[in-house]
């Protein structure tokens, strides 16, 4: 999947799941710019990747309690503590772990697609909110601009007048 952003990913196992094949191949092409043959190739691949998970399939709402934990770890932001959580649990390999954990993440989503994951601003507060340094530095500034434009206006004056 190269060239594919985790959003975009997503977005292609979504029109999969909803058996939106087309949508999902327009998107993958358009994302790594291959040809129309290769992007079917590839979606058909993730397809039957998706589909072909009994084992995790299998395991996903049996064991309610471990369910409930990876999910918890999941609305905190932690996936890695989850799939290891999960992995050591059931003595399966990484990548199976890993599938059974995004299969939850993306339950997650369907059951309640205006709730995303928790989300925490870079910017803190509102970064145009003005403070009163910057009033004062911008009353400050103005002052500098009218002294030197009267200041300019008066030596203007001055040769003029001679």
């Amino acid at each position: 999947m190269t060239n594919l952003r985790p959003e975009q990913v997503q977005q292609i196992h979504d029109y999969i799941h909803d058996q939106q094949l087309i949508n999902a191949i327009k998107l993958y092409r358009e994302a790594t710019g291959t040809s129309l043959a290769e992007a079917k190739q590839a979606v058909e691949d993730m397809a039957r990747d998706e589909f072909s998970k009994p084992s995790s399939e299998m395991r996903m709402g049996n064991d309610p309690i471990m369910d409930n934990k990876i999910r918890s770890l999941l609305e905190q932001r932690q996936k890695i503590e989850a799939v290891r959580i999960y992995r050591e649990e059931h003595g399966i390999g990484l990548k199976e772990a890993k599938d059974y954990v995004d299969q939850i993440e993306y339950s997650m989503r369907r059951e309640n697609p205006s709730k995303s994951m928790p989300y925490e601003s870079a910017i803190s507060g509102n970064p145009f909110d003005d403070t009163e340094d910057d009033k004062r530095r911008r009353a400050v500034l103005m002052a500098a601009i009218v002294a030197v434009l009267v200041l300019g206006l008066g030596i203007l004056f001055v040769f003029l007048v001679r």
